[in-house]
């Protein structure tokens, strides 16, 4: 439970990064770039569809690759949270030398790497940035658990992904603001580091 929270809360906390830098534009929240491509489109702007579009194809790009290593190694879930991790270590770097707007879209890849990662809890899908979708299950698992009181495991666990995320948000915008966006991937290597000793803590304790 507390490596898909994390994971779901990192994807919270780039989200602020990236609308900070992106001029409100999304790393994670795909269905919002796509609704904003719409709109610009629509309106003439062809320098922001053009932002938003780079996004959303290295999203796609990062989901992309992030399936095809999942389906090469025999560790999938290790090799794509240290491939997120080296991913965040370029972009940080990128955002240190003055490349803050290209490293965003570095970070919109490793969040389609990330969402490649599937941690079901009480049969919930969690641990990715699909938080529409956490919220449409907690209301359905809320209307499931009239009848049956199982349902509000996956309720919980729903409440839990949202909450996660928004703190998560809630981080990243304090962090962006005070430490900046390089220091700020910064924070997300160490989190992706976290990961990677969950993983192996996890490993450790079924062998025991």
């Amino acid at each position: 439970m507390m490596f898909a929270l994390l994971a779901t809360a990192l994807a919270g906390f780039v989200d602020a990064v990236g609308y900070a830098q992106l001029n409100r534009l999304y790393v994670s929240f795909m269905s919002g770039n796509s609704t904003h491509l719409g709109m610009v489109l629509a309106s003439g702007q062809w320098g922001e569809a053009v932002s938003a579009g780079s996004v959303i194809v290295a999203f796609v790009t990062g989901s992309f690759m992030g399936t095809l290593l999942s389906d090469a190694v025999d560790k999938p879930l290790l090799a794509l949270i240290s491939s997120e991790m080296l991913f965040c270590a370029i972009a940080a770097g990128m955002a240190a030398i003055g490349f803050g707007m290209c490293s965003m879209t570095v970070v919109a890849a490793i969040m389609g790497i990330q969402n490649v990662m599937h941690q079901s809890i009480a049969n919930t899908d969690v641990g990715k940035g699909f938080i529409t979708g956490a919220l449409f299950g907690l209301g359905q698992a809320a209307a499931h658990a009239i009848r049956d009181r199982a349902n509000l495991a996956s309720a919980s666990v729903n409440a839990c992904s949202w909450l996660s995320f928004v703190g998560g948000v809630v981080c990243g915008a304090h962090s962006v603001g005070s430490l900046g966006v390089a220091l700020s991937l910064g924070v997300v290597c160490f989190g992706f580091l976290v990961m990677i000793a969950l993983v192996f803590q996890t490993a450790f304790d079924k062998q025991s």
